[in-house]
Parts: structure tokens; C-alpha cells; sequence
């Protein structure tokens, strides 16, 4: 590869870091039907220090509260942390990570799965071994 050819190939990886660092900065979202609430709800892609903040939570009388924690910074249709205020200010819940038990057990598994796959945490696509041919 001549110098002029690895300027080329610099810059274009350059420019598609610059064009994917703006990509992962805009929040997607998702709508999903809850069957136990018969209700759709919008999801958001949670961005990298949410990510990290969900994975670091242990507790072990809730084995589910990662899972928990990510739909309720996730989901913002209708808006869950404006629900969990609302039931703690009625006394039905006293933690508002508690909201999320309005969901079935299944569909908070099912939920935080698509929370991290629409955050680019899990998916299909796969890194692969480039097999390179010697001349």
C-alpha cells in the first residue's frame, strides 16, 4: 500500500468515526406492546454511562434489578419516572424503581433485551476474523 493510499484509507475511517460518533449520540426509540397491560410503550436507546450504571447494579434479593433499573430510565412512553412519582406520592410503591413491577416477570426480561439491543449493547452483528491472502 503506497503512502498516498493509507492517507486515503485514513481518512475515509475518519470520516466514518466522526459520522458513527454522531449516529450513537441521537437517542433512538422503539414502541412495544405489553401484553399483561394491553398498553404500547416507547423505549429509548440508553446512552454509554446508563449502560454502565445498569450493569454495575447488583442486588441480591432482586436478581432482575439491572434489567429493573434500564426499563425505568428507558422507557419514556408514558413517561415511567413520572408514573413511579406519582404511585410512591399514593403510597402503592416506596422505591420508584418499583414502577417497573407493573410488568409480568417475562416481559421485563423481554424488555430490558430490546432496551440493549436498541443501545447497541447485544445483536447480530458480529466482529470477524479477516483472513488476510499473502502475495
Amino acid at each position: 500500500m503506497t503512502e498516498m493510499d493509507k492517507k486515503s484509507v485514513f481518512q475515509d475511517f475518519t470520516e466514518k468515526a466522526v459520522q458513527r460518533l454522531k449516529e450513537k449520540k441521537a437517542r433512538k426509540t422503539e414502541t412495544l406492546y405489553v401484553p399483561s397491560l394491553d398498553e404500547n410503550i416507547k423505549i429509548q436507546s440508553l446512552i454509554y454511562p446508563e449502560i454502565v450504571e445498569c450493569m454495575e447494579i447488583e442486588d441480591e434479593n432482586d436478581p432482575n434489578a439491572a434489567d429493573k433499573y434500564s426499563i425505568y430510565l428507558a422507557v419514556v412512553e408514558p413517561d415511567l419516572k413520572a408514573v413511579a412519582v406519582k404511585l410512591k406520592e399514593r403510597g402503592e410503591i416506596k422505591q420508584y424503581l418499583e414502577v417497573v413491577d407493573i410488568f409480568d416477570m417475562g416481559e421485563i426480561s423481554e424488555i430490558a433485551m430490546e432496551v440493549m439491543k436498541l443501545s447497541g449493547v447485544t445483536g447480530n452483528r458480529k466482529v470477524t476474523v479477516v483472513e488476510e491472502l499473502k502475495n
